[in-house]
């Protein structure tokens, strides 16, 4: 979630990139926790608006725009200053000109539209940036004050339509949220740094899709060990790829997770658990036109909706069509951090 940010300048940095999917085979089963009984986040209470003109001083030019400016430190990507301020990559590389997000430059200064504080510290990608904190919070819903939507896909099995999906966003100027496991990330490299490359953001849906609490799979919870294991290796070669990272998000295969996940990732340093507001059904194997339908009937300010990437789903072929829908409709289309924000 974004937050009220005072400006901010830091010393010494390096370059790097922005952020970036999963398609799970099947969908959360008995035994997993319905998105409508999760929590949604909070829409902030908007304060007094100042409608009195400032005069400005003379020989001064007056700000246009409330923001920060900030230097790029050694680690940086545009994804983690993004993060670190609580905007969108899409609005840093907007505001700076910048039209390949993975090129950032050590010393270069940025302004960072609409912050106004000083950001959340953000440790180095490839280590946890909190290990016994509180339990991670779920989300599936995001402010509902503003006519938005988010879209995730996830990517866990084959590469299926990636490729059409991000051809699709690229078109239309959306950004998305990818749920991200590393053996994806492994088998499709090239797509997975395409992702980062084009400016979406990433969650860490684990190292091989196992179930945390077993409710959809049979097998046995994994240990806190395990799921230590499962989540630090996602993000290292998340990392290693794009050099973007998938804090502070995180999103349950099968949507399975019970109280002990939630201590046990909060643990890792993810701080959010992110569920859905509308499953578009395309793992069920339902036509595109179908697909579409749903999303549109379903669309509603701050929704959350969840996609697949892969071949058994034919949410790629449906999303064009969706996307002309909930625009005719009057909706802005983003990522996550679109709808999480006040």
């Amino acid at each position: 979630m974004r937050h009220v940010l005072l400006v901010a300048v830091f010393g010494l940095a390096v370059a790097a990139c922005a952020c970036g999917g999963d398609d799970d085979s099947s969908s959360p089963t008995a035994g997993s926790a319905s998105p409508a009984a999760t929590s949604s986040v909070p829409s902030a209470t908007p304060g007094p608006s100042d409608t009195s003109e400032a005069t400005p001083t003379p020989g001064i030019e007056p700000t246009l725009q409330p923001g920060a400016t900030y230097i790029v430190q050694v680690g940086d990507t545009l994804y983690s200053i993004a993060q670190r301020f609580g905007v969108t990559v899409a609005a840093i590389a907007q505001a700076n000109n910048i039209s390949d997000p993975t090129q950032i430059s050590v010393g270069q200064t940025l302004f960072i539209p609409g912050a106004s504080g000083t950001p959340a510290s953000t440790p180095s990608s490839t280590t946890p940036p909190a290990t016994g904190g509180g339990p991670s919070q779920v989300i599936s819903k995001g402010n509902t004050s503003r006519k938005a939507i988010a879209f995730t896909f996830d990517a866990g099995s084959d590469a299926g339509y990636t490729a059409q999906v991000l051809d699709t966003l690229a078109a239309n100027g959306v950004f998305a949220t990818f749920g991200m496991t590393g053996r994806f990330a492994e088998t499709y490299p090239d797509l997975v740094r395409r992702m980062v490359h084009d400016g979406h953001t990433l969650i860490n849906h684990t190292y091989d899709h196992s179930s945390f609490t077993g409710n959809s799979t049979g097998a046995q919870p994994l240990t806190r060990d395990e799921r230590f294991a499962e989540l630090d290796k996602t993000e290292s070669v998340l990392h290693n790829l794009t050099g973007a990272t998938t804090y502070p998000y995180f999103r349950p295969p099968y949507g399975d997770y019970d109280q002990s996940v939630l201590d046990d990732v909060g643990a890792r340093g993810y701080a959010y658990t992110v569920m859905w507001t509308l499953d578009s059904r395309g793992w069920t194997g339902i036509p595109a036109p179908a697909i579409t339908q749903r999303c549109l009937d379903n669309a509603a300010p701050g929704a959350i909706y969840i996609f697949h990437v892969g071949s058994a789903s034919q949410d790629g072929p449906a999303l064009q069509d969706i996307i002309d829908g909930l625009r005719a409709q009057g909706y802005e289309i983003g990522d996550l951090g679109l709808v999480l924000a006040p």
